[in-house]
């Protein structure tokens, strides 16, 4: 199993990360790490194996042995010592979860089923910066079905706004759709997106800075005036915004003089066609 810390380290470095930045958003330290990528730590912590899950990671490649990968596929810890296997609960969860995207030792995403959503609504909301990595708070997100063209395949949230921050695009009580990022991706700058800290979780367009680097600067709207400045390794979740679902409804019709000019243009578009026949 000599191969499972090399794995680790090769992950670590497709996703740019330090072992400081991949301890703190797994929840391990950094001694820890540093065991784990070079073989001093026996197993694989159940909350570092869901760290790695939920951000895209084949499991089936991480616990594969290396000279049979060509070989016939098997059960994805077949022949594995015990203190490599995955855990049953991790391997139901990853069947059940459908994240979507895993990595092949090249990094490149591959495919692996349809998307997944869940729900965050706002009860969830409030406690989803301190809880989202874990596995329990997870399972208890209710999970939509929504067969949008948007959602091919890939882990997405439905994140239920808890004020109108960023009206007109949005309401109170809107839900925006994002799609999770993989951890160290650069955000495109202006984009809307969730960022969950810690501590806090936004809904804001990101910007950022060649003058900043490894800065996100959050603003509610473009021409916000209130910024919020975020180091990039502080980050444990990013979802990138590709949605809306709204059921606001329309106080009042729309006026009866829009009717009344759409009806005359209407009316104008079909004389001109009886004319030219």
């Amino acid at each position: 199993m000599d191969w499972i810390p090399a794995k680790l380290r090769t992950i670590r470095q497709e996703f740019n990360m330090t072992q400081l930045e991949i301890a703190q958003a797994s929840g391990l330290s950094q001694r820890d790490i540093s065991q784990l990528e070079n073989g001093r730590k026996e197993g694989l912590p159940k909350e570092f194996i869901h760290f790695l899950h939920t951000r895209g990671v084949d499991l089936n490649w991480l616990f594969a042995d290396p000279a049979a990968e060509t070989a016939p596929a098997t059960s994805a810890s077949a022949g594995a010592p015990a203190k490599y296997s995955v855990p049953e609960s991790s391997t139901s969860m990853a069947a059940e979860d459908r994240a979507g995207y895993g990595r092949v030792p090249g990094g490149s995403p591959v495919a692996d089923g349809p998307a997944e959503l869940r729900l965050v609504a706002q009860e969830q909301l409030r406690q989803y910066a301190q809880r989202c990595q874990e596995p329990a708070f997870e399972q208890q997100l209710p999970v939509g079905n929504l067969p949008l063209p948007e959602m091919g395949q890939g882990v997405f949230r439905a994140f239920q706004l808890p004020d109108a921050a960023l009206a007109p695009a949005f309401a109170a009580l809107d839900w925006v759709i994002a799609r999770k990022e993989a951890p160290g991706a650069t955000p495109e700058n202006g984009a809307l997106y969730v960022v969950v800290t810690r501590q806090q979780v936004w809904v804001q367009q990101v910007v950022t800075s060649p003058q900043q680097p490894g800065v996100l600067t959050l603003r509610p709207t473009a021409n916000g005036a209130t910024t919020t400045t975020v180091p990039q390794v502080a980050v444990t979740e990013l979802w990138r915004v590709t949605g809306r679902l709204s059921f606001q409804v329309s106080a009042s019709p729309p006026p009866t003089s829009a009717l009344e000019a759409s009806l005359q243009d209407l009316l104008s578009r079909v004389q001109r066609l009886e004319q030219g026949r």
